[in-house]
């Protein structure tokens, strides 16, 4: 078994398995990781980059709604070709899950391709088209991630029913759509296929859609969805679906009672759920459970000696850098360094129009938390680069504690997934607002509104008048 022996096994080779082989290999391991489908996970493939593929797509058609007005006039109304967009969004995935094999080779990391199941001895064996391959790890990293979760209920098995795994290889726009599911992945597909020339209409069962984000965000989120021609309909609970002609008909009662909805397809994004697919010799070997996910400890590890899991196996925020970084914890534990954890600081991107990220606590939740904490916004109209681009929907939002520590941020406008990311490092580095304030940001940037938003809610802000008194002098 010498040659079939590793230090560390990951499988799955999605953005938390790939990094984990790749950190454990920095790290002297012999690593060996394990894809049934494909490199890149479902983030490479029918994730992440697809969907920002084809958002960058929906956002140059929808920016040429205002070339007019910049004087850009073009002889004919532009033509829209659904198969070349999705030509484009299959090279765009083929160069990313290239290079995660080339980062593989390049940390001599041995790839096997075929279905893993595990057991708690660390053996792995490695199915695909009838042959088996087996070997042992010292450690093992269960990376397996996650599928659409296709509640059971009438006509879901029906044609033209898609998720968010199957929705990216259409060579002709669908004319309409209605959309099951007002999350993330709901939100951000209904966005990207309304920009593209599809009436789309969103049935969420909760009272709102995007039900984490902070609720002036959101709201303001909403009413720029609905002015772009996206219905909205909430308190709705799908009872079914079926064919109407050629169309879909989806049933759902709401507080107007039973009401249908009908498009040429049905997409489903309500959830996604743990694949434990391969791990069923663990779970019946004791790996513990927690309502369908794997139960670990601050260090990744489950509850079998030696046995770690990562990404959306376990209990999280769901989201591919989070996967990413707990990979890394796990190598680090497995290879013997001392690693934790922590959720303290988890910036969130929502891939809309405009763009939405917050990192830290709602305004809600900290009012509730700190009754101290001092809120403050300001609007994108102020600065001088977002009016030049024409972007000046939305905000800058920032809750500070009584000691000028950022609680939370929140950014509904342009490049906000961007943008977000100064407050997480400066959470992550327990700066306060005075540092912030005191640090030059160039003009003019869309970065000058991170600074005034700080200076807002110290009530001194530059370029809006100022709500009360300033705070104190400088």
């Amino acid at each position: 078994m010498a040659n079939n022996h590793y230090n560390v096994a990951v499988i799955g080779a999605g953005p938390g398995g790939y990094v984990a082989a790749i950190r454990a290999a920095q790290l002297g391991a012999r690593v060996a990781i394990v894809e049934k489908q494909y490199l890149g996970g479902t983030c490479l493939n029918v994730g992440c980059i697809p969907s920002k593929a084809m958002l960058h797509i929906a956002e140059v058609m929808h920016n040429l709604e205002s070339l007019d007005e910049l004087g850009i006039h073009l002889p004919q109304a532009p033509t829209f070709d659904m198969a070349k967009a999705t030509a484009f969004k299959d090279k765009v995935v083929k160069r990313m899950t290239s290079g995660v094999g080339t980062l593989m080779k390049g940390n001599n990391v041995d790839v096997f391709d075929g279905t893993a199941t595990v057991d708690a001895s660390r053996t792995i064996t490695v199915s695909k088209n009838g042959e088996q391959q087996q070997f042992s790890a010292d450690k093992i990293i269960l990376a397996t991630g996650s599928v659409p979760l296709m509640p059971p209920m009438p006509g879901i098995d029906g044609r033209n029913v898609i998720n968010s795994d199957t929705c990216w290889s259409f060579t002709k726009r669908p004319e309409s759509l209605i959309c099951v599911g007002g999350g993330v992945i709901g939100i951000e597909l209904a966005c990207m296929f309304s920009a593209l020339g599809t009436k789309v209409t969103v049935l969420e069962m909760l009272p709102n859609v995007l039900a984490p984000v902070d609720e002036e965000v959101r709201r303001l989120l909403v009413r720029i969805l609905t002015k772009r021609g996206i219905t909205l309909v909430t308190g709705a609970k799908v009872e079914g679906i079926e064919d109407e002609g050629q169309q879909k008909k989806v049933i759902a009662t709401t507080d107007k009672g039973q009401q249908s909805f009908t498009g040429e397809y049905v997409l489903m994004a309500v959830s996604r759920r743990a694949n434990t697919t391969g791990l069923e010799q663990l779970i019946e070997q004791g790996l513990d459970q927690d309502r369908g996910r794997i139960r670990v400890n601050e260090k990744m590890e489950t509850n079998l000696p030696g046995i770690y899991a990562i990404g959306d196996l376990v209990h999280g925020a769901g989201l591919a850098h989070v996967a990413s970084t707990e990979g890394e914890v796990a190598s680090d534990n497995a290879m013997g360094h001392e690693a934790a954890m922590d959720y303290s600081v988890v910036p969130n991107p929502i891939y809309t129009f405009p763009e939405v990220a917050f990192v830290g606590l709602t305004e809600a939740d900290a009012k509730q938390k700190y009754p101290e904490a001092r809120v403050d916004r300001f609007p994108w109209s102020a600065i001088g680069k977002a009016v030049a681009i024409g972007e000046t929907d939305g905000f800058t939002k920032v809750i500070i504690g009584k000691y000028g520590e950022i609680l939370g941020a929140h950014i509904i406008g342009p490049d906000a997934t961007n943008l977000i990311t100064e407050y997480s490092l400066a959470m992550r580095g327990e700066l306060t607002v005075d540092e912030i304030s005191e640090t030059i940001h160039p003009h003019p940037t869309l970065s000058e509104g991170l600074r005034e938003a700080i200076l807002a809610v110290e009530g001194r802000p530059i370029h809006i008048p100022p709500k009360k008194q300033p705070a104190r002098a400088r």
